[in-house]
């Protein structure tokens, strides 16, 4: 097997899903974790061990998927939700929303190396300079948190709008898309002055967002989820330019790593629904997915999956 791999957390059955992206998606394995409502999930950076943040249990699973099982957890702060992985590093970090901390999981030690105070509600989490510096959303401060990675410390805080969840970098890191759920609306961070430049409309509730393109023809997917329906944004020209309706209430997002395709979780009809990024995008198919799929995570390493079999 050497095709990308895409985790899927079915949150109200505690189980864990992963499809083998080729030609057509196909299922590669699903597992069952012992935590209660699996949520974020982060791929290592070899791509054979998935771990997952277990959001009602308050624990970190780590599914290894030569055996697809779970082999072991760990306890972290209350309501682990976003799993991000640290680039060219052996760290996951995870949001703890209702200890207002981000987690550090080292996992080759299997230990959490530092607990970071951010703010209120902490969600997404997304990395600049090769790793060096995080951002992280605050949902109940309506602001995001700058962290120095490295020294392990909150740098300063930035106004967004309402609810901020979702937060994707822009390909040159010049720019952070911030989806602000309370807001309605995307907002436009400057990664060097640290402020924020502009906020975009989107429909009703977005929840996260991805982009994918270059610099002159970049464009931002977003999950409306109380409009049910997917945005897509000219990140250059700061505009919405299409809605497309997913039938559902769309909350997690992901792309597959030849840029072809987004992949939508449609949480409330058990369905994830696969977009094409040709404007302009369209739905390509469905693919069931009963017990109310909320977060993705994709692996791009074919390498680390030859030897993974079939199940």
């Amino acid at each position: 097997m050497s095709g990308p791999l895409l985790a899927i957390s079915r949150t109200e059955i505690n189980q864990i899903t992963i499809l083998e992206l080729g030609e057509m998606e196909r299922e590669f394995t699903t597992i069952r974790v012992k935590g209660k409502q699996p949520f974020g999930l982060a791929f290592d950076k070899m791509g054979r061990s998935l771990y997952a943040a277990c959001w009602t249990s308050a624990r970190i699973a780590a599914l290894n998927l030569l055996s697809c099982k779970e082999e072991k957890s760990l306890s972290v702060a209350r309501l682990p939700a976003w799993a991000t992985p640290r680039p060219g590093t052996s760290e996951i970090w995870i949001s703890n929303e209702g200890a207002g901390v981000v987690t550090i999981l080292d996992t080759h030690t299997w230990s959490v190396s530092c607990e970071i105070a951010t703010g209120g509600g902490p969600s997404d989490i997304a990395f600049t300079n090769r790793g060096h510096y995080a951002w992280v959303t605050n949902e109940k401060d309506e602001n995001i948190s700058l962290i120095d990675a490295d020294r392990r410390c909150k740098v300063q805080d930035i106004r967004v709008g309402k609810v901020p969840q979702g937060i994707a970098v822009a390909q040159d890191e010049s720019q952070l898309l911030v989806a602000n759920f309370g807001s309605n609306s995307i907002s436009v961070v400057d990664t060097a002055t640290k402020k924020e430049l502009a906020r975009v409309a989107v429909d009703l509730g977005p929840v996260d967002v991805v982009t994918l393109g270059h610099e002159n023809l970049e464009r931002a997917w977003v999950t409306c989820f109380r409009e049910g329906v997917v945005s897509v944004v000219d990140v250059k020209r700061r505009k919405e330019t299409q809605r497309i309706a997913t039938g559902g209430k769309p909350q997690g997002l992901e792309t597959h790593p030849n840029g072809q395709y987004v992949y939508v979780a449609i949480r409330d009809i058990n369905e994830i629904v696969v977009l094409s990024t040709v404007a302009p995008s369209n739905i390509l198919r469905r693919i069931k997915m009963p017990g109310g799929p909320a977060r993705m995570a994709v692996a791009s390493e074919c390498d680390a999956h030859r030897n993974i079999p079939f199940r």
